[in-house]
């Protein structure tokens, strides 16, 4: 048979009808599919998907009133015209059938110049809304494009356009997108009227645009909250402390711990009251640094534990869970966290994009590859970390698509200057 772009479809119950309609396409060049009743016709044009269909008034099993109708409902059947064949007497019947969808009639006794031409018409008809639909499909990606475009912009507007600069301390990020929008963040600020720096690096539990709102919420909340200047000590437990090496234990809150703690708890009441059904969370990583001492408040909200490596490339500490994620649970509690950088020191903080990085062969980069990265030849500054990650993932990577958001934050403690 020849190509199916070429395919006419004839359905019909009248035997003499059928050979002679396709007797007559066949010697003019069409190639010809037939069907002898409804219900085979409606399978066969599901499956041939023909340039025309010649249809019958008179078929049993689905009628052709039926036929039209299911053909006008498919958007991608009712591009092929409907050409009805019918006797005299049945205008009627062909009117519901025009009315319902179908494109014009033929009437017996059939004309092969007639029925040559029309079907040639026809054809012409099909490729000019096939062409009508592919444009119509065109102009619809390019205007999701231009709106992802849009949504990727304000999305990255949500990103800091710049990193706090401290006397002897040095923050460095970087966040790579594995679509156009991301679920990824990261953050950094001043705290408690610039006594503190706080920086976040949070994950959200899917991808795409619904990711990216959920994204662009938590960021905006987690930073609203940590900035406001609260008076009143709104959680049980804000003396609740989790030291290196140590049990839960009480005592006096630090200066900006009220703020670390409400930013991060206040988010996750605001989300599971208004927005719990949509089952969207955030692991995040909340730090808190005192500039002057180098002792580090924290909430890791189910995140990637950063890690503090020292100016010896040896890691000192994990920051592990202090609490569930953000948007998980209702009325979770979140316990504040204590390390210390000591100059030299090095914490990173990262998405697991980092260690689910994966290459053509599908082989991931592990946290194995991560911690050598780490402590192999220590990074002198916090950029120099970052680009070394960025280099291994990109050839970890190579041509494979990029598995999931990356994103990366390095906060470094610059060592004591020693005079000659």
């Amino acid at each position: 048979m020849a190509d199916q772009k070429e395919k006419l479809l004839i359905i019909c119950g009248n035997d003499n009808d059928r050979a002679f309609l396709t007797r007559s396409l066949e010697e003019a060049g069409f190639a010809v599919a037939v069907a002898v009743d409804g219900s085979q016709g409606f399978d066969m044009l599901q499956t041939e998907k023909p340039e025309v269909v010649l249809l019958d008034l008179h078929i049993t099993g689905l009628s052709a009133a039926e036929i039209v109708e299911k053909i006008s409902a498919d958007d991608v059947l009712k591009i092929i015209p409907v050409i009805i064949l019918a006797l005299p007497s049945d205008m009627d019947e062909v009117q519901k059938c025009i009315t319902g969808g179908a494109d014009d009639y033929l009437v017996r006794p059939y004309s092969p110049t007639l029925v040559k031409a029309q079907v040639r018409e026809f054809q012409n008809i099909r490729r000019h809304r096939l062409e009508e639909r592919e444009l119509s499909k065109l102009r619809l990606r390019e205007k999701i494009e231009h709106d992802v475009e849009i949504a990727r912009d304000i999305q990255l507007s949500f990103l800091p356009r710049e990193l706090p600069k401290l006397d002897h301390w040095e923050l460095a990020a970087y966040f790579a997108p594995a679509r156009e929008v991301a679920g990824d963040f990261y953050d950094a600020f001043t705290m408690a009227q610039g006594r503190r720096v706080g920086f976040v690096i949070a994950d959200v539990c899917d991808k795409g645009v619904g990711a990216a709102l959920f994204m662009a919420l938590t960021r905006s909340l987690t930073r609203a909250f940590a900035q406001q200047n609260y008076n009143l000590n709104l959680m049980d437990g804000i003396g609740d402390v989790l030291g290196p090496g140590e049990g839960r234990r009480r005592k006096l809150p630090s200066i900006g711990s009220m703020a670390l703690q409400n930013a991060v708890a206040l988010t996750n009441t605001y989300i599971t009251t208004n927005h719990y059904e949509l089952n969207y969370f955030a692991t995040l990583f909340f730090g808190m640094i005192d500039p002057l001492t180098g002792s580090l408040s924290y909430i890791n909200g189910g995140h990637c534990p950063p890690i503090i490596v020292g100016s010896d490339g040896m890691v000192k500490t994990t920051l592990k869970a202090t609490g569930t994620p953000v948007g998980m649970m209702p009325d979770a509690t979140y316990t504040i966290g204590e390390a210390q950088l000591e100059p030299g020191d090095i914490l990173f903080g990262y998405s697991d994009g980092v260690t689910d990085a994966r290459n053509p062969a599908g082989k991931m980069f592990t946290e194995k590859q991560m911690l050598a990265l780490l402590q192999k030849n220590p990074a002198k500054t916090a950029d120099e970390l970052l680009m070394r990650f960025k280099t291994a993932l990109t050839d970890h990577i190579d041509v494979a698509d990029q598995y999931d958001d990356i994103t990366m934050i390095a906060v470094h403690r610059l060592p004591v200057q020693t005079t000659g």
